[in-house]
């Protein structure tokens, strides 16, 4: 399966049960990190803290916590991209397989930077510091 967003994401993770969503309010300031480690640690799911002090913007994290999640947001894609990525690392894979690679093309394609007119992060200004400051150690 392939998302439009990261939005798109998360709604799947949630509906097959791979998160958990944080209502109350999380500092950035190493306490959503402390959390993070903890889910981490545990194996647990992803983890979306929906009201992140300070910030009008969600946070995730442990998206890729585990290789059963991994290979859950990927489960469609993932081997056109690992066969990109032996292309990547040995380039004379495309002559040693031609037909592999031209499968792989429209992957590749689909892959770049596409420019847009309109969506979300254009109609709605915002900085760096409007986005979450997570901070994971003291100093």
């Amino acid at each position: 399966m392939t998302y439009a967003t990261l939005r798109d994401a998360v709604d799947d993770l949630d509906r097959h049960g791979h998160l958990v969503r944080i209502t109350e309010p999380v500092s950035p300031h190493l306490e959503a990190a402390a959390v993070h480690r903890r889910v981490y640690e545990a194996g647990g799911p992803a983890v979306l803290y929906e009201n992140v002090v300070g910030c009008s913007f969600p946070m995730v994290s442990n998206l890729f916590g585990t290789r059963e999640r991994t290979h859950f947001l990927f489960r469609k894609t993932l081997d056109r991209v690992k066969h990109l990525v032996d292309l990547k690392v040995d380039p004379m894979n495309a002559v040693k397989s031609p037909w592999a690679t031209m499968k792989a093309a429209p992957s590749a394609i689909s892959m770049a930077p596409k420019r847009r007119r309109r969506g979300g992060i254009l109609e709605k200004t915002c900085t760096l510091a409007d986005l979450p400051q997570l901070v994971c150690w003291p100093d």
